[in-house]
């Protein structure tokens, strides 16, 4: 089931990013825990969103957190797309207490952009981490 999120800053951001292939599974308590290495932290005003990577399975893995209010329901969202085709993964809810995915994507040999949202606050990375392209390819 794909969620979209009710802010109209984090849909304008992601729709340019492309088309929405899935969701992420429901937040709980614990932080989530991607596969892979920590690659990229994108810091805002409310939140951070972290980008993994896993060379062994070719996916990126991501999620956003709070810089305050965890255990208050609030709106969080991550997305993860990718360049060589425009897809990607959104997950964003009104009601999240601690995070917001961590949402997956294949993304071998393409750039990434990643982006997160806290209450009205939303960031995002651009295009980047694109694996073993050559300098100046998309």
């Amino acid at each position: 089931m794909i969620r979209r999120g009710a802010a109209a800053a984090a849909a304008a951001a992601l729709a340019l990013a492309g088309t929405v292939l899935g969701a992420a599974a429901p937040s709980q308590a614990a932080a989530p825990v991607c596969e892979g290495t920590k690659v990229d932290t994108l810091e805002f005003a409310t939140g951070y969103t972290y980008l993994y990577y896993s060379s062994a399975t070719g996916r990126n893995c991501a999620y956003t957190v709070p810089k305050s209010g965890s255990g208050t329901p609030q709106l969080m969202a991550v997305g993860l797309f990718r360049a060589s085709d425009n897809q990607g993964v959104w997950d964003s809810r009104a009601d999240y207490k601690y995070y917001a995915g961590p949402v997956y994507l294949d993304a071998r040999g393409t750039c990434v952009l990643f982006n997160g949202q806290v209450r009205s606050t939303a960031a995002s990375s651009g295009w980047g981490h694109c694996g073993s392209l050559t300098a100046g390819a998309r």
